[in-house]
Parts: structure tokens; C-alpha cells; sequence
């Protein structure tokens, strides 16, 4: 199993499409972006804290998403079908993955985060910095379980467009984009719903040097539930298909 996390880690870090969409593309947004909302209090936090949070949450599930969708391509090209005559059982090449897709949640915080740094001179200790990065690491577990639905669920050609749509959507509505103060109170109550908004609330919390919210907590945990139970659906109905 060491060697196998070995070999998708390289084919991780050579993948260019994670640096571009998930790292860089969240960092120029914030320092493009960063200073419209001026001296607004968002979430408990400065703005620019704010704003640096979401992006990093944003560049985190593009990542995560991107990772787990990629497995519909390795089932169209047979790599899963050369794999299940190995030794390595299912379930760890499901896990594996699974962790590979969370990992990906690391590179964009920290980037975002020293872009905060730098340009706005956010200031947190280095005992918030460790809890938003850990807890942004950990959060996104539903959105590795939903990235492996899509690859597994999926064909390559409706997978791509569809991880894409449900991103776009996840990441919009639950306020990675635009802080949800600033929606409608309706779309507020939306977002509230949504496990990219809870998602985003652990690293908000975190930098206010704020324990995870239970209610939260609770969010993600049903989001947990409903994506896991899809990516085993979709993963049995990979294997009957193959």
C-alpha cells in the first residue's frame, strides 16, 4: 500500500492542473480581489481574514474535487481494471485516494494564507495557523467521498463538466466566493445548509482562535453520510460494470 501511495503522490505533484486551479488560482484572486470589502467584520474576522479563509477553502474543495473525479479517466483508460488483478485490495485504493484527495486541501491554505500575510498583514499565532490548516485538512472528507462518487459514478465525458458544475455551485452558494453576510437572507439560509459554507466556518473559527461550532459540526457530518453512501453506490456499480 506504501508503494502505491508513493506512485499516485508523484503522479499528484506532477500534475500541473493542481498548481493552476487549486493554488494559483486562488492566490491571484486574492490579490486581485482582496480589498473590496474594506473594514468590514466578516464572520468574526477582519475582512481580509475572512476573504483569505474562503479562497483557501475554495482552492481546498477545487482541489479535493479535482483529485477524486480524475478516477472516472483511470477507469476509462482500464488503470483500475490492471489494479484489481493486484494483490492491493479494493478498499485500499479507495483510501488511498481518498487521502490523496484531502492532502491536496494543504498547498492552497498555505498559499492563501501567506498571501494574506504579505499583502494584508494578517497576524494569527502560530497555534491558529496550525488549527486552520489542520482543521481545513480534516474538513474536507465529504468532498473527497463526493469526488470519488462523481469518478466512480460517471463517465469521463460527463464527469469533467460535472465536477465543475457541482464545484462552481458549492463553492458560490456556500460563500467561498463572496461571504454569505452579503447575500440575500434567504441565500443565507442556503448557504448555512451547505458543507462548503461549514467548511469554511472551521478555518473562520479557527483563526478567531475559536473552537468548530457544533451545529456546524452537525452539517458536515450529514454531508459526510450522504457523500459516503454515494461513493459506495457508485464504486459497487463501477465493479458490476467492469
Amino acid at each position: 500500500m506504501r508503494a502505491y501511495l508513493r506512485f499516485e503522490l508523484r503522479r499528484l505533484v506532477r500534475d500541473p492542473r493542481l498548481t493552476l486551479f487549486a493554488v494559483l488560482g486562488p492566490v491571484a484572486t486574492y490579490l486581485i480581489f482582496s480589498s473590496w470589502a474594506g473594514g468590514d467584520q466578516l464572520e468574526g474576522l477582519d475582512a481580509p481574514a475572512a476573504i483569505m479563509v474562503g479562497l483557501a477553502g475554495y482552492g481546498a474543495v477545487a482541489g479535493v474535487l479535482m483529485v477524486g473525479a480524475s478516477v472516472s479517466q483511470e477507469r476509462a483508460v482500464g488503470w483500475l481494471r490492471q489494479l484489481r488483478v493486484t494483490p492491493l485490495p479494493s478498499s485500499r485504493v479507495v483510501a488511498v485516494k481518498a487521502l490523496l484527495s484531502s492532502l491536496c486541501a494543504v498547498p492552497p491554505v498555505v498559499a492563501v494564507g501567506i498571501a494574506g500575510r504579505l499583502q494584508h498583514h494578517v497576524e494569527l499565532s502560530a497555534g491558529r495557523w496550525v488549527a486552520l490548516v489542520l482543521l481545513m485538512w480534516a474538513g474536507t472528507v465529504p468532498f473527497a467521498l463526493l469526488g470519488l462518487a462523481i469518478g466512480y459514478g460517471l463517465t469521463p465525458q460527463v464527469a469533467q463538466p460535472a465536477n465543475f458544475l457541482v464545484f462552481l455551485a458549492l463553492a458560490v452558494l456556500g460563500g467561498l466566493l463572496v461571504p454569505a453576510t452579503y447575500f440575500p437572507e434567504a441565500l443565507q439560509h442556503l448557504a448555512h445548509a451547505l458543507p462548503t459554507y461549514r467548511y469554511a466556518e472551521l478555518g473562520w473559527h479557527a483563526a478567531a482562535g475559536e473552537p468548530p461550532a457544533a451545529p456546524g459540526l452537525g452539517v458536515l457530518a450529514v454531508w459526510t453520510v450522504v457523500f459516503a453512501a454515494a461513493a459506495a453506490r457508485a464504486y459497487r456499480h463501477s465493479t458490476v460494470r467492469r
